[in-house]
């Protein structure tokens, strides 16, 4: 591998679709004091600059119209980010609003997803056949 390649690592929602490649690992990624997520940055695909970092979402939907949640210190605005095949939320973004830079407008902010605290398993995880009713029983389903 040259110095400018890079690893892609791929993590599945517990029904086993494909919903996120990224270049760093999620132990890797910094943890949100107010509900444990995982703060992964996303790209910003209108400038040319390098980074090296990378990731995106594939196989989700994102909710259109924000839901309110509660917090000790308020209140915030997430849209969910669903599996496109089974519809648990395996992420959510915040709205531009909560920020001071972005204050005056409102809208879902793209720079950065959280990822929901044990909704993903590794493409790694599966090959080696982690057990998946444990995985579902940590995000509150119910196996069928």
């Amino acid at each position: 591998m040259s110095s400018t390649e890079q690893t892609i690592h791929t993590y599945h929602c517990i029904c086993t679709q494909l919903v996120i490649a990224s270049t760093s690992t999620l132990d890797s990624l910094k943890t949100r004091t107010a509900d444990s997520s995982l703060i992964l940055p996303l790209p910003d695909l209108s400038t040319t600059s390098t980074t090296t970092h990378y990731a995106s979402l594939a196989n989700t939907v994102a909710d259109t119209k924000p839901v309110i949640i509660r917090l000790e210190d308020g209140f915030e605005k997430r849209y969910a980010h669903k599996c496109s095949r089974c519809e648990v939320t395996v992420a959510y973004s915040l709205d531009r609003s909560q920020f001071e830079d972005t204050k005056t407008s409102s809208g879902v902010k793209q720079d950065v997803v959280y990822l929901i605290p044990g909704g993903l398993l590794s493409t790694e995880d599966m090959k080696a056949g982690k057990d998946m009713d444990a995985e579902i029983t940590k995000v509150g389903v119910k196996a069928a």
